[in-house]
């Protein structure tokens, strides 16, 4: 399949010009608290910066902002019964940056992340312009951690579990929403499961990188299959899913030759709307 890239102008901006004007610096004297992984946001610490009004989008440019309402819109239709009101952070330094999912409905997306991963990992190979795929990809792991809340789940026997989880949606997103190939998204995913940042390298938030690629791939795999066979799942099928590949295809800690994926051809937007997940 011939796969057509949605590219985006973005001006790419130095992490030290990205404080908000009125985001407070951190207070010396006031604590600071963990927030490791995206799940642990908290107030009221020197480090929990501040959070913009429910969605309305600031990144300092007119074309960023229209591009993240745009995005933020278009995963609010394909998480169909998942509500999420999606603000700005504008954390206090880019020390801090990162992005949260909390169980009140809320996702944080940081003003520092949103240019750290548009400056580390949005250029594509031997060109200028910057693709969206590492905001989207991050929006959609996220708000499958919002997939979790509303449903309820709570057989994971550990913390990453759950995070890899939301690396499976991310990738089920990319795959059934972008039909994205692997070959586009894999350098994505490697790099950024790889780094320090947004604390993807900690085993007790998130798992390996080895073991989130894995997720990744597990979750596109399965949109995938789905466009091919025209089989609509469910968000407690999509589960289902997951734990069955959890012990043989995404714990497994070696290296894996992902093979590329195939999309139908001709497929149209509403054989697509289709198939997005319900409850």
């Amino acid at each position: 399949m011939k796969k057509i890239i949605v590219l985006l102008a973005i001006a790419a901006i130095g992490l030290g010009s990205c404080k908000k004007d009125n985001s407070p610096a951190p207070d010396k004297n006031a604590s600071v608290k963990d927030m490791a992984g995206c799940l642990g946001y908290a107030t009221g610490y020197s480090n929990s910066g501040t959070i913009g009004p429910a969605n309305t989008f600031d990144f300092k440019i007119a074309q960023n902002n229209q591009f993240f309402a745009g995005e933020v819109t278009n995963q609010r239709n394909f998480w169909l019964g998942i509500p999420a009101e999606v603000h700005v952070l504008y954390e206090p330094t880019a020390d801090y940056k990162n992005a949260y999912a909390s169980p009140d409905g809320s996702i944080l997306f940081g003003y520092q992340m949103f240019y750290y991963l548009v400056n580390s990992f949005s250029k594509l190979p031997n060109t200028n312009t910057l693709s969206p795929l590492p905001v989207d990809g991050v929006l959609a792991h996220e708000w499958g951690h919002r997939v979790q809340f509303t449903v309820g789940w709570n057989d994971y026997a550990q913390p990453s579990e759950r995070e890899l989880e939301a690396d499976f949606f991310s990738g089920y997103y990319m795959g059934l929403a972008k039909q994205w190939l692997w070959g586009q998204i894999k350098t994505y995913y490697s790099a950024i499961y790889a780094s320090g940042d947004y604390y993807y390298n900690s085993p007790q938030h998130h798992g390996t990188p080895q073991q989130r690629l894995n997720a990744a791939y597990a979750g596109l795999t399965t949109a995938v299959y789905e466009l091919n066979n025209n089989v609509h799942y469910t968000y407690a099928q999509l589960h289902a899913i997951f734990r069955s590949k959890l012990p043989s295809e995404i714990s497994v800690m070696h290296g894996e030759q992902f093979a590329e994926v195939s999309y139908p051809r001709h497929l149209t937007k509403e054989s697509v709307q289709r198939l997005f997940p319900r409850i």
